[in-house]
């Protein structure tokens, strides 16, 4: 196994923040868009309260769409650095230093947690100052719970990442668009019970879903699913690894292709 260069992964990590300071497109993507989802759904969930369904409709709505964020965010944040790069032409002049995909990934977690944290955080805040809903109503089991959603948005990002490399900008878009593919059957805001019997079987594969079907089971019942926690965090280990060696030879591609120069 090669050996780490963390002076690299510092360096990149100290880049990436100064830029943050003045990257209006950065905070709409962490902020923005994540509050006008959360005022949308927190509105809708306050007037289907109105009906006495006999739960908590606000808090399945407002805990899913954080919940959702937090797969969001981890994604992107893998993402927009190497996208970053490729949009300031500088990916040679990163990969002809000391520095490696391994370390340029590493930097990009350390990144995208950082920048997590600050966004769950605010939406955490907002949601108890709009709707007076509690995230932390969950506990300590909360962190069990994102760490599988976070290693979701992991995995995506990365086969992203190595499509980029390997196809360039022509597949940028999948930077905001794939992680939606898993969304119908990740059962964010509703059972999977209620999705077709082919859709079901996606979902019995796709993480996530275990994990805000636990989140309802915690609000109605106060009871932690751990077959189902455990149920996802196998399929995300397996997807993770499945992804970085996917990146791993996309990038050895585009290293022999000169696919590295068509991004400059």
């Amino acid at each position: 196994m090669e050996k780490i260069n963390w002076s690299g992964v510092k360096g990149i990590i100290i880049r990436h923040m100064y830029t943050w300071r003045r990257d209006l497109d950065r905070i709409v993507d962490a902020f923005w868009w994540a509050t006008m989802d959360l005022i949308f759904w927190g509105l809708t969930s306050s007037y289907i309260e109105q009906y006495n369904l006999g739960f908590d409709i606000v808090a399945v709505f407002i805990g899913g769409i954080i919940f959702w964020s937090v797969v969001l965010g981890s994604q992107r944040e893998i993402n927009m650095p190497l996208l970053d790069e490729a949009w300031n032409r500088n990916l040679i002049n990163l990969f002809t230093t000391p520095v490696g995909i391994f370390e340029f990934v590493i930097a990009t977690l350390i990144l995208g947690m950082i920048k997590l944290i600050l966004t769950i955080s605010f939406l955490s805040f907002l949601a108890y100052l709009l709707y007076h809903f509690n995230i932390f109503r969950y506990g300590l089991l909360i962190i069990p719970s994102f760490a599988s959603l976070i290693l979701t948005g992991w995995s995506v990002g990365l086969i992203i990442d190595g499509l980029i490399l390997r196809y360039g900008y022509k597949i940028q878009s999948f930077a905001w668009a794939m992680l939606f593919v898993i969304y119908p059957f990740s059962a964010v805001v509703y059972p999977v019970d209620i999705l077709p019997r082919w859709a079901q079987v996606i979902a019995r594969i796709t993480p996530t879903s275990y994990i805000f079907e636990n989140m309802r089971e915690v609000l109605f019942s106060g009871i932690f699913n751990w077959p189902k926690f455990l149920t996802s965090m196998f399929l995300n280990f397996i997807y993770l690894i499945l992804a970085a060696l996917f990146l791993k030879r996309m990038y050895r591609i585009a290293l022999d292709k000169g696919q590295l120069i068509k991004l400059n």
